[in-house]
């Protein structure tokens, strides 16, 4: 009776040319860790979050515009996205690391120790010390096309705060209630916390920001706001 190793074997030579040796490396590389894909995948996923991160942060809100009107992508406020830009920024870094001395090394010293180095590489060492030299120029200088691209992300910023009557507190993330009854609405923090009571408001604490206190009441700061220039008369500091 034919074994299950000898019918693998048959398909396998038959179909792609395998020979027992290539087989038996097979299942060697299935059966231990291969730290090879596992650096290769590593850098797929976290490369892929850290631009999808990029291109969001590339055209959010300005930070405190974007609290103000609670902008989010995905249920993730532009905060959130700059703490998972950061973070996998970190891993991939880590990922890089792994790539170069744990599968890469050999190649790169066989690069150093092959004779006439800088003859046989020149052209390429030089191209790409060019290359970056020029992109970090054009985009600190602002030339052309790099001005360009960073200007397309500012104004589809902006286009955010169209439809959006100017916002009258610096910063939603920073300010508390307490801060915000008293310079913003010119009344106590008792007064605002008796009307919060009124209209249904929860966890209403001096020292919470405006921005954790609608987080927690399913609001944002702007509606908050409105909500409050109705039931309390603003009055304008000159």
């Amino acid at each position: 009776m034919i074994s299950n190793f000898e019918q693998m074997y048959k398909i396998l030579l038959l179909n792609y040319g395998y020979n027992k040796k290539s087989i038996y490396k097979l299942i060697d590389m299935k059966s231990k860790f291969n730290w090879q894909i596992f650096i290769s995948f590593g850098l797929l996923f976290s490369f892929i979050l850290i631009a999808f991160s990029g291109v969001i942060l590339y055209i959010a809100p300005e930070g405190s515009f974007s609290r103000w009107i609670g902008w989010n992508v995905l249920g993730l406020s532009k905060k959130q996205w700059e703490g998972q830009h950061t973070v996998f920024s970190y891993i991939f870094i880590a990922f890089c690391i792994f790539h170069i001395f744990r599968i890469n090394w050999e190649l790169l010293v066989s690069y150093f120790k092959t004779k006439n180095f800088k003859l046989i590489y020149i052209k390429e060492i030089g191209i790409t010390l060019i290359l970056l030299i020029f992109v970090f120029t054009g985009t600190l200088m602002q030339f052309q096309p790099f001005s360009g691209i960073m200007n397309i992300g500012r104004n589809i910023s902006q286009s955010f705060e169209k439809g959006v009557e100017p916002y009258e507190i610096p910063d939603a993330g920073i300010i508390t209630l307490e801060q915000f009854a008293e310079s913003y609405l010119f009344i106590s923090f008792n007064d605002l916390e008796s009307r919060l009571n009124e209209l249904g408001f929860k966890t209403i604490h001096k020292s919470i920001t405006i921005e954790e206190f609608c987080l927690k009441n399913n609001t944002i700061p702007f509606e908050l706001y409105q909500v409050l220039k109705k039931e309390v008369p603003v009055k304008k500091n000159y």
